[in-house]
Protein backbone atom coordinates (compact mmCIF):
# COMPACT_ATOMS: atom_id res chain seq x y z
CA UNK A 1 0.00 0.00 0.00
CA UNK A 2 1.58 3.28 -1.14
CA UNK A 3 0.29 6.67 -0.03
CA UNK A 4 1.49 9.89 -1.66
CA UNK A 5 1.14 13.06 0.41
CA UNK A 6 1.51 16.44 -1.28
CA UNK A 7 2.97 19.01 1.08
CA UNK A 8 4.15 15.92 2.89
CA UNK A 9 7.10 17.45 4.72
CA UNK A 10 4.74 19.92 6.40
CA UNK A 11 2.99 19.67 9.74
CA UNK A 12 -0.05 17.47 9.03
CA UNK A 13 1.74 15.51 6.32
CA UNK A 14 4.48 14.37 8.71
CA UNK A 15 1.93 13.33 11.35
CA UNK A 16 0.10 11.15 8.84
CA UNK A 17 3.33 9.81 7.37
CA UNK A 18 4.65 8.75 10.77
CA UNK A 19 1.55 6.72 11.61
CA UNK A 20 1.42 5.06 8.18
CA UNK A 21 5.10 4.17 8.40
CA UNK A 22 4.70 2.70 11.86
CA UNK A 23 2.27 0.16 10.49
CA UNK A 24 4.67 -0.83 7.71
CA UNK A 25 3.34 1.07 4.71
CA UNK A 26 5.17 2.87 1.92
CA UNK A 27 4.85 6.66 2.03
CA UNK A 28 5.97 9.18 -0.60
CA UNK A 29 6.20 12.82 0.47
CA UNK A 30 5.95 15.27 -2.43
CA UNK A 31 6.68 18.98 -2.19
CA UNK A 32 9.29 21.69 -2.60
CA UNK A 33 11.31 20.91 0.53
CA UNK A 34 13.46 18.14 1.93
CA UNK A 35 12.76 16.59 5.33
CA UNK A 36 13.35 19.13 8.13
CA UNK A 37 16.39 18.70 10.39
CA UNK A 38 15.85 15.98 12.97
CA UNK A 39 12.88 14.36 11.22
CA UNK A 40 14.67 11.11 10.39
CA UNK A 41 15.96 10.78 13.94
CA UNK A 42 12.48 11.34 15.36
CA UNK A 43 10.97 8.74 13.06
CA UNK A 44 13.49 6.19 14.30
CA UNK A 45 13.25 2.60 13.08
CA UNK A 46 9.81 2.66 11.47
CA UNK A 47 8.65 -0.48 9.70
CA UNK A 48 7.56 1.23 6.49
CA UNK A 49 9.49 2.80 3.64
CA UNK A 50 9.73 6.59 3.34
CA UNK A 51 10.67 8.46 0.17
CA UNK A 52 10.84 12.23 -0.26
CA UNK A 53 10.43 13.61 -3.78
CA UNK A 54 10.96 17.31 -4.30
CA UNK A 55 8.60 18.87 -6.81
CA UNK A 56 5.91 21.48 -7.42
CA UNK A 57 2.15 20.91 -7.31
CA UNK A 58 1.86 23.52 -10.05
CA UNK A 59 3.82 21.26 -12.40
CA UNK A 60 1.82 18.53 -14.08
CA UNK A 61 5.09 17.04 -15.36
CA UNK A 62 6.50 16.76 -11.81
CA UNK A 63 3.30 15.11 -10.63
CA UNK A 64 3.31 12.69 -13.56
CA UNK A 65 6.89 11.73 -12.72
CA UNK A 66 6.15 10.83 -9.11
CA UNK A 67 2.94 8.97 -9.95
CA UNK A 68 4.79 6.98 -12.62
CA UNK A 69 7.70 6.16 -10.32
CA UNK A 70 5.65 4.70 -7.45
CA UNK A 71 2.62 2.36 -7.24
CA UNK A 72 0.43 5.02 -5.60
CA UNK A 73 -2.98 3.75 -4.50
CA UNK A 74 -3.92 6.59 -2.14
CA UNK A 75 -3.32 10.33 -2.42
CA UNK A 76 -3.61 12.91 0.33
CA UNK A 77 -3.49 16.46 -1.00
CA UNK A 78 -2.18 18.54 1.90
CA UNK A 79 -0.12 21.14 0.02
CA UNK A 80 -1.22 24.70 0.77
CA UNK A 81 0.02 28.15 1.64
CA UNK A 82 -1.45 29.11 5.01
CA UNK A 83 -1.15 32.85 4.54
CA UNK A 84 -1.39 35.60 7.13
CA UNK A 85 -2.34 39.20 6.32
CA UNK A 86 1.24 40.13 5.50
CA UNK A 87 1.64 37.39 2.90
CA UNK A 88 -1.77 38.31 1.45
CA UNK A 89 -0.43 41.80 0.72
CA UNK A 90 2.93 40.81 -0.73
CA UNK A 91 2.18 37.46 -2.42
CA UNK A 92 -1.53 37.11 -3.11
CA UNK A 93 -0.98 35.60 -6.54
CA UNK A 94 1.28 32.80 -5.29
CA UNK A 95 -1.15 31.95 -2.47
CA UNK A 96 -3.99 31.61 -4.97
CA UNK A 97 -1.84 29.68 -7.45
CA UNK A 98 -0.77 27.02 -4.96
CA UNK A 99 -4.11 26.69 -3.16
CA UNK A 100 -6.36 26.74 -6.24
CA UNK A 101 -4.36 26.00 -9.39
CA UNK A 102 -2.18 23.52 -7.51
CA UNK A 103 -5.30 21.65 -6.49
CA UNK A 104 -6.46 21.45 -10.10
CA UNK A 105 -3.07 20.10 -11.20
CA UNK A 106 -3.13 17.45 -8.44
CA UNK A 107 -6.68 16.35 -9.24
CA UNK A 108 -5.94 16.18 -12.96
CA UNK A 109 -2.87 14.06 -12.26
CA UNK A 110 -4.95 11.77 -10.04
CA UNK A 111 -7.35 11.28 -12.94
CA UNK A 112 -4.58 10.61 -15.46
CA UNK A 113 -3.03 7.98 -13.21
CA UNK A 114 -6.35 6.52 -12.04
CA UNK A 115 -5.66 6.91 -8.33
CA UNK A 116 -8.32 4.88 -6.48
CA UNK A 117 -8.71 7.16 -3.44
CA UNK A 118 -7.99 10.86 -2.87
CA UNK A 119 -8.35 12.89 0.33
CA UNK A 120 -8.10 16.65 0.02
CA UNK A 121 -7.45 18.56 3.22
CA UNK A 122 -9.66 21.56 3.89
CA UNK A 123 -9.95 23.92 6.82
CA UNK A 124 -12.43 25.35 9.28
CA UNK A 125 -11.17 28.77 8.23
CA UNK A 126 -13.71 28.69 5.40
CA UNK A 127 -16.46 29.53 7.92
CA UNK A 128 -14.99 32.96 8.55
CA UNK A 129 -17.63 35.44 9.73
CA UNK A 130 -20.18 32.62 9.92
CA UNK A 131 -18.17 30.69 12.47
CA UNK A 132 -20.33 31.72 15.45
CA UNK A 133 -23.76 31.81 13.79
CA UNK A 134 -24.56 28.23 14.84
CA UNK A 135 -23.70 26.44 18.11
CA UNK A 136 -21.88 23.76 16.12
CA UNK A 137 -20.46 23.89 12.61
CA UNK A 138 -22.14 21.37 10.33
CA UNK A 139 -20.71 20.16 7.01
CA UNK A 140 -23.96 20.78 5.14
CA UNK A 141 -25.93 23.50 6.86
CA UNK A 142 -23.59 25.99 8.55
CA UNK A 143 -23.00 29.24 6.60
CA UNK A 144 -19.63 29.57 4.90
CA UNK A 145 -18.31 33.15 4.71
CA UNK A 146 -14.52 33.03 4.29
CA UNK A 147 -12.79 36.35 4.91
CA UNK A 148 -9.06 35.71 4.59
CA UNK A 149 -7.34 34.89 1.32
CA UNK A 150 -6.39 31.54 2.83
CA UNK A 151 -10.03 30.75 3.68
CA UNK A 152 -11.28 32.00 0.32
CA UNK A 153 -8.80 29.99 -1.73
CA UNK A 154 -9.27 26.85 0.37
CA UNK A 155 -13.03 27.05 -0.07
CA UNK A 156 -12.53 27.44 -3.82
CA UNK A 157 -10.26 24.39 -3.82
CA UNK A 158 -12.85 22.45 -1.85
CA UNK A 159 -15.62 23.24 -4.32
CA UNK A 160 -13.34 22.32 -7.23
CA UNK A 161 -12.64 18.93 -5.65
CA UNK A 162 -16.35 18.27 -5.15
CA UNK A 163 -16.96 19.17 -8.80
CA UNK A 164 -14.38 16.57 -9.84
CA UNK A 165 -16.15 14.05 -7.61
CA UNK A 166 -19.57 14.71 -9.12
CA UNK A 167 -18.63 15.18 -12.80
CA UNK A 168 -15.29 13.41 -13.37
CA UNK A 169 -15.85 10.21 -11.34
CA UNK A 170 -12.84 10.97 -9.14
CA UNK A 171 -13.00 9.35 -5.71
CA UNK A 172 -12.06 12.52 -3.83
CA UNK A 173 -13.25 13.43 -0.36
CA UNK A 174 -12.70 16.78 1.36
CA UNK A 175 -11.63 16.62 5.00
CA UNK A 176 -11.94 19.95 6.84
CA UNK A 177 -9.54 20.15 9.75
CA UNK A 178 -10.01 22.05 12.98
CA UNK A 179 -7.14 24.05 14.50
CA UNK A 180 -4.44 21.40 14.57
CA UNK A 181 -1.60 21.42 17.09
CA UNK A 182 0.89 18.88 18.35
CA UNK A 183 3.72 16.72 17.05
CA UNK A 184 5.74 17.87 14.03
CA UNK A 185 4.50 21.48 14.04
CA UNK A 186 7.06 23.97 12.76
CA UNK A 187 7.38 27.05 10.59
CA UNK A 188 7.54 25.59 7.08
CA UNK A 189 7.99 28.96 5.39
CA UNK A 190 4.48 28.81 3.92
CA UNK A 191 2.64 28.33 7.20
CA UNK A 192 2.28 31.77 8.74
CA UNK A 193 -0.24 30.94 11.47
CA UNK A 194 1.38 28.67 14.04
CA UNK A 195 -1.00 27.26 16.63
CA UNK A 196 -1.69 28.97 19.95
CA UNK A 197 -0.70 25.83 21.94
CA UNK A 198 2.69 25.83 20.22
CA UNK A 199 3.24 29.54 20.86
CA UNK A 200 2.25 29.17 24.52
CA UNK A 201 4.44 26.11 24.98
CA UNK A 202 7.46 27.91 23.51
CA UNK A 203 6.87 30.83 25.89
CA UNK A 204 6.44 28.45 28.82
CA UNK A 205 9.72 26.72 28.02
CA UNK A 206 11.36 30.16 28.19
CA UNK A 207 9.72 30.92 31.55
CA UNK A 208 7.85 33.94 30.16
CA UNK A 209 4.83 35.65 31.70
CA UNK A 210 2.09 36.33 29.15
CA UNK A 211 -1.29 37.98 28.84
CA UNK A 212 -3.91 36.54 26.49
CA UNK A 213 -7.25 37.64 25.16
CA UNK A 214 -10.04 36.28 27.38
CA UNK A 215 -11.77 34.51 24.46
CA UNK A 216 -9.07 33.10 22.18
CA UNK A 217 -9.69 30.63 19.39
CA UNK A 218 -10.24 27.22 20.99
CA UNK A 219 -11.42 24.76 18.32
CA UNK A 220 -8.28 22.68 18.72
CA UNK A 221 -7.55 19.11 17.68
CA UNK A 222 -4.39 17.17 18.47
CA UNK A 223 -2.28 16.09 15.52
CA UNK A 224 -2.34 12.38 16.41
CA UNK A 225 -6.14 12.45 16.28
CA UNK A 226 -5.96 14.10 12.86
CA UNK A 227 -3.61 11.42 11.59
CA UNK A 228 -5.88 8.69 12.95
CA UNK A 229 -9.00 10.23 11.39
CA UNK A 230 -7.31 10.46 8.00
CA UNK A 231 -6.14 6.85 8.22
CA UNK A 232 -9.66 5.68 9.04
CA UNK A 233 -10.95 7.39 5.90
CA UNK A 234 -8.10 5.98 3.81
CA UNK A 235 -8.86 2.49 5.12
CA UNK A 236 -12.53 2.51 4.14
CA UNK A 237 -13.00 -0.27 1.58
CA UNK A 238 -15.21 1.87 -0.64
CA UNK A 239 -15.88 5.51 -1.49
CA UNK A 240 -16.58 7.49 1.70
CA UNK A 241 -20.35 8.12 1.78
CA UNK A 242 -20.02 11.86 2.43
CA UNK A 243 -18.22 14.27 0.10
CA UNK A 244 -17.11 16.43 3.06
CA UNK A 245 -16.13 15.47 6.60
CA UNK A 246 -15.09 17.52 9.60
CA UNK A 247 -12.06 16.21 11.46
CA UNK A 248 -11.61 17.91 14.81
CA UNK A 249 -12.17 17.29 18.50
CA UNK A 250 -15.83 18.23 18.21
CA UNK A 251 -15.68 20.44 21.31
CA UNK A 252 -14.05 23.55 22.72
CA UNK A 253 -10.78 23.37 24.59
CA UNK A 254 -10.08 25.33 27.75
CA UNK A 255 -7.20 27.69 27.08
CA UNK A 256 -7.09 28.53 30.79
CA UNK A 257 -6.69 24.84 31.63
CA UNK A 258 -3.89 24.51 29.08
CA UNK A 259 -2.10 27.49 30.62
CA UNK A 260 -2.48 26.01 34.11
CA UNK A 261 -0.85 22.79 32.92
CA UNK A 262 2.02 24.79 31.48
CA UNK A 263 2.36 26.77 34.72
CA UNK A 264 2.63 23.55 36.71
CA UNK A 265 5.25 22.11 34.37
CA UNK A 266 7.46 25.11 33.56
CA UNK A 267 8.93 27.35 36.23
CA UNK A 268 8.50 31.07 35.66
CA UNK A 269 5.63 30.79 33.21
CA UNK A 270 2.30 32.38 34.06
CA UNK A 271 -0.69 33.50 32.02
CA UNK A 272 -3.37 36.09 32.69
CA UNK A 273 -6.33 37.12 30.57
CA UNK A 274 -7.48 40.52 29.33
CA UNK A 275 -10.57 41.65 27.42
CA UNK A 276 -8.74 43.86 24.92
CA UNK A 277 -6.67 41.81 22.42
CA UNK A 278 -4.61 44.90 21.60
CA UNK A 279 -2.96 44.79 25.03
CA UNK A 280 -2.34 41.04 25.03
CA UNK A 281 1.33 40.09 24.88
CA UNK A 282 0.73 36.78 23.09
CA UNK A 283 -1.75 35.31 20.65
CA UNK A 284 -3.16 38.59 19.39
CA UNK A 285 -3.81 36.96 16.02
CA UNK A 286 -5.58 34.01 17.65
CA UNK A 287 -8.87 35.64 18.62
CA UNK A 288 -11.01 34.55 15.64
CA UNK A 289 -13.14 32.26 17.75
CA UNK A 290 -15.60 29.87 16.11
CA UNK A 291 -18.03 27.19 17.20
CA UNK A 292 -16.82 23.57 17.43
CA UNK A 293 -16.96 21.53 14.24
CA UNK A 294 -19.37 18.60 14.34
CA UNK A 295 -17.73 15.22 13.81
CA UNK A 296 -20.76 12.89 14.00
CA UNK A 297 -20.65 11.99 10.30
CA UNK A 298 -17.01 10.96 10.55
CA UNK A 299 -17.78 8.98 13.71
CA UNK A 300 -20.73 7.26 12.04
CA UNK A 301 -18.80 6.23 8.92
CA UNK A 302 -15.38 5.38 10.40
CA UNK A 303 -15.73 4.98 14.17
CA UNK A 304 -13.49 8.01 14.77
CA UNK A 305 -13.45 9.49 18.26
CA UNK A 306 -10.84 11.96 19.53
CA UNK A 307 -8.48 10.23 21.94
CA UNK A 308 -6.02 13.02 22.71
CA UNK A 309 -7.95 15.53 24.77
CA UNK A 310 -6.46 17.86 27.38
CA UNK A 311 -4.47 15.58 29.70
CA UNK A 312 -3.28 12.98 27.19
CA UNK A 313 -2.53 15.59 24.52
CA UNK A 314 -0.52 17.69 26.97
CA UNK A 315 1.60 14.80 28.20
CA UNK A 316 2.30 13.51 24.72
CA UNK A 317 3.09 17.02 23.45
CA UNK A 318 5.56 17.87 26.21
CA UNK A 319 7.29 14.48 25.96
CA UNK A 320 7.52 14.74 22.15
CA UNK A 321 9.07 18.21 22.36
CA UNK A 322 11.72 16.91 24.72
CA UNK A 323 12.67 14.25 22.18
CA UNK A 324 12.44 16.75 19.33
CA UNK A 325 14.77 19.17 21.09
CA UNK A 326 17.39 16.47 21.33
CA UNK A 327 17.00 15.71 17.63
CA UNK A 328 17.44 19.35 16.61
CA UNK A 329 13.86 19.85 15.47
CA UNK A 330 13.03 23.42 14.25
CA UNK A 331 11.30 25.54 16.89
CA UNK A 332 12.59 23.56 19.86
Amino acid sequence: MTTLITGGTGFVGLNLAEQLLRRGEQVVLFGPDALPPGAQALLGDVAGQLTVVQGDVLSGASLDQVFSAFPVTRLVHAAAVTADAGREQRAARSVAEVNVLGTIEVLEAALRHQIPKVLQLGTGSIFGAGGLLTPELDERTSPVWPETLYGITKFAAERIALRYRSTRSLNVTVVRLGMVFGRWEYDTGVRDTLSLPLLLTQLAEQGTRVTLHSEPADDWVYSLDVARGLMLLLDLPSVPPEPVYHLSAGRRWSVADWCQRLEQRFAGFSASFVDDPAVASAGRGKVARRSPMRIDRLTRDTGYEPQYLAELAFEDWVAWRQRARGAGWPGC
